[in-house]
């Protein structure tokens, strides 16, 4: 009696090829950019370039930078049906997807120009070779693809060294996951140069929000993928012991102090709290 598979609907379908479930950082990364410049939501933030430059970062020039951000993490995902479609691995080329990538750089060309470089970059040791350097360079990538929104729209460019660790811990501790590293130790190496390198660049509230927002996400991704239980366990105890840390040392942080710019954001006067 052959056992009857249950395919999944449109809606279903649609996310699971889109993998709109990767949306989870990207919105993370959206409410970043709003909060750390509140400017996104009202106005255009490229106006200072003036003419030509600010149109050509964003062509539609008298909606809220902020909001076309919003939706590019939404279109920009017409990227991974298109790119399962030029590695062979779905025979016809999706007419959704390249409409979702043209949309989205006339959105914001430069921004997505960028990302696109970046989610190519995440593919680099698949063209060259799997080795400490070129993993360097794939981890880059989701720097550009996943925060590039952070720095062209949020503007916060203070952000790159930490993010940069971030990119390259979190990319490789997935990759100690999949068995895909070349250099297990390398690769551990770069996940605690990240964790060490939080206290530098952020403030106790900030550590406390990345706990709190980090720990239940990556329970999630455990969840839904069962092998990344150790995973979890990992990031839970590296975070905990920076709440302690932040807790003994709150009063210093960031260490790096002045040489961090001012990114408090100030409420705007329509904010009811």
């Amino acid at each position: 009696m052959n056992e009857e598979v249950n395919e999944p609907g449109s809606i279903m379908r649609f996310i699971q090829d889109y993998r709109m479930k990767m949306l989870i950082p990207e919105l993370l990364v959206v409410f970043g950019v709003w909060y750390l410049n509140g400017d996104t939501l009202t106005s255009n933030v490229y106006q200072f370039l003036g003419s030509p430059w600010m149109y050509v970062m964003q062509p539609i020039w008298f909606i809220p930078s902020g909001f076309m951000c919003l939706i590019t993490a939404f279109t920009l995902h017409g990227i991974y049906p298109l790119d399962n479609y030029h590695e062979g691995k779905i025979p016809e080329l999706p007419k959704g997807a390249v409409i979702m990538i043209i949309i989205s750089f006339a959105l914001m060309p430069v921004l997505v120009l960028f990302q696109m470089i970046g989610y190519y970059m995440t593919e680099t040791t698949e063209f060259f070779s799997r080795n400490p350097f070129w993993e360097r360079v794939e981890s880059f990538g989701d720097l550009l693809f996943y925060a590039g929104a952070m720095f062209f729209v949020g503007l916060q460019w203070w952000l790159f060294i930490p993010v940069f660790f971030l990119s390259q811990g979190i990319d490789g501790i997935h990759k100690i996951a999949h068995h895909e590293t070349s250099s297990d130790r390398i690769t551990w190496a770069m996940y605690f140069l990240w964790v060490i390198s939080i206290p530098f660049f952020f403030s106790p509230v900030e550590i406390i929000a990345l706990a709190a927002l980090s720990i239940p996400a990556f329970a999630f991704y455990s969840y839904i993928r069962p092998y990344y239980t150790y995973v979890t366990a990992v990031h839970t105890i590296c975070f905990a012991l920076l709440v302690a840390t932040t807790l003994m040392m709150g009063s210093h942080l960031p260490l790096l102090g002045d040489f961090i710019p001012p990114h408090d954001p100030v409420k705007p006067a329509w904010w009811p709290l």
